[in-house]
């Protein structure tokens, strides 16, 4: 993980609508992944990592401004699927890589399902770090009958 994430480079637009669509749609017995009923209680859970703000969706957006009545088009589409996807019962943690000082990412901190899953790094070290944090939140799930 920590070489995939050094080896990490900014480029271009940054639409984090497509990647939370596709993640909830791998978890949803649905078309176009499908893949397969799980055991009734089985816990779902999508972890979003980002080092940008949304820049760029199919119909909106430049790519690179923020700010603008395109992103906040963008934003909104965001918490749409986030929504639904809570909604749906998956648990959501997301992470922002700031490390380019753009500010806080209200749509990560929205879409994470608490307070408590949202995480704004302002290193690539704290990354792995908080991916062990994260998956020991979720092991320590317990199952009871």
């Amino acid at each position: 993980l920590t070489s995939k994430i050094e080896a990490m480079r900014p480029n271009s637009a940054t639409n984090q609508v497509i990647g939370m669509a596709h993640g909830w749609q791998t978890l949803s017995n649905s078309t176009p992944y499908s893949p397969g009923a799980v055991p009734a209680n089985t816990s779902r859970y999508i972890i979003i990592l980002s080092d940008g703000l949304n820049t760029k969706n199919r119909w909106w957006g430049n790519g690179s401004s923020t700010g603008t009545s395109d992103t906040d088009l963008i934003d909104e589409r965001m918490d749409a699927v986030c929504a639904a996807a809570k909604a749906d019962g998956v648990t959501i943690y997301s992470i922002f890589l700031n490390i380019s000082s753009q500010g806080n990412s209200a749509p990560l901190q929205n879409c994470a399902s608490d307070s408590t899953k949202y995480f704004a790094l302002t290193s690539t070290d704290a990354v792995v770090t908080t991916f062990q944090q994260i998956g020991q939140s979720i092991t320590n799930v317990r199952v009871s009958k």
